[in-house]
């Protein structure tokens, strides 16, 4: 005859199925919820989220705005794939961070909030390459970078779990790929470069802080998690002001 089942050790997760709860969250029942803390077990602080959040309006009047005014075709595509790449990264972050209702829904919120970093990196990559390199160079990086992407999310969206590391790496590596471009952009002048580079490094010192948990600069509102998302927004903005450049665009 089977055995009574053996306690949960406090904050062992709710369940296998969703595997989103921390593991030294309160022993209180009602505390249970990964909607209260984080899969770090700190409470999550009251920004969270709310960088991207706030950022999904702007982020899309500034980009159809952009796209409006390219001076030609391919700088308009170059600026909408852009903008939809960006901007859907930044929806899936705030739905993830601020408007799920349920443990299940935020894992799922998650592995697509994962999966849609690797759309806004082969979305910036592909407008890049639309705008400063033949389309014999540009045409086999892009679809090879999108290929990447697509692995990277379909591992994201099958695999994450709360403790799951794997196929991070695989973010830096598909970024700074991007050095492949600098022969290109030196045709764009140095301020150009300047600001592609600019954006890598936000980004790179983002997610470095954000694997350390460093970058905690106000407890409780403010956290490495917040920090993380200020810096992806830093990045965000330095690759849009090339991409301004480079399409020409006359305001």
């Amino acid at each position: 005859m089977r055995g009574a089942e053996e306690p949960r050790e406090p904050g062992q997760l709710l369940g296998r199925r969703t595997n989103i709860m921390c593991t030294n969250a309160p022993t209180d029942p009602a505390a249970h919820s990964a909607l209260q803390f984080g899969i770090d077990g700190l409470p999550i602080p009251r920004l969270r989220g709310r960088i991207h959040q706030a950022s999904i309006a702007p982020a899309l009047a500034a980009g159809v705005a952009m796209t409006l005014l390219a001076q030609d075709v391919r700088g308009s595509v170059a600026l909408a794939v852009f903008t939809f790449s960006i901007v859907a990264m930044l929806t899936a972050s705030a739905v993830y961070h601020c408007h799920t209702t349920s443990d299940e829904a935020k894992l799922l919120a998650r592995r697509i909030d994962h999966g849609t970093i690797f759309v806004a990196i082969a979305g910036t990559q592909t407008a890049y390459w639309l705008l400063s390199a033949p389309d014999t160079v540009a045409a086999p990086i892009v679809t090879i970078v999108w290929l990447v992407t697509l692995v990277g999310f379909r591992h994201k969206v099958r695999n994450l779990t709360q403790l799951d590391s794997a196929g991070n790496w695989l973010y830096g590596v598909l970024g700074w790929s991007g050095v492949l471009l600098i022969p290109f952009l030196l045709g764009g002048g140095l301020v150009v470069l300047s600001l592609v580079l600019a954006g890598g490094v936000a980004y790179s010192v983002g997610g470095v802080l954000l694997h350390h948990k460093a970058g905690n600069v106000w407890p409780g509102v403010f956290g490495y998690h917040e920090t993380w998302h200020a810096l992806v927004m830093i990045g965000v903005v330095l690759h849009g002001a090339g991409l301004v450049a480079l399409a020409g665009v006359s305001v």
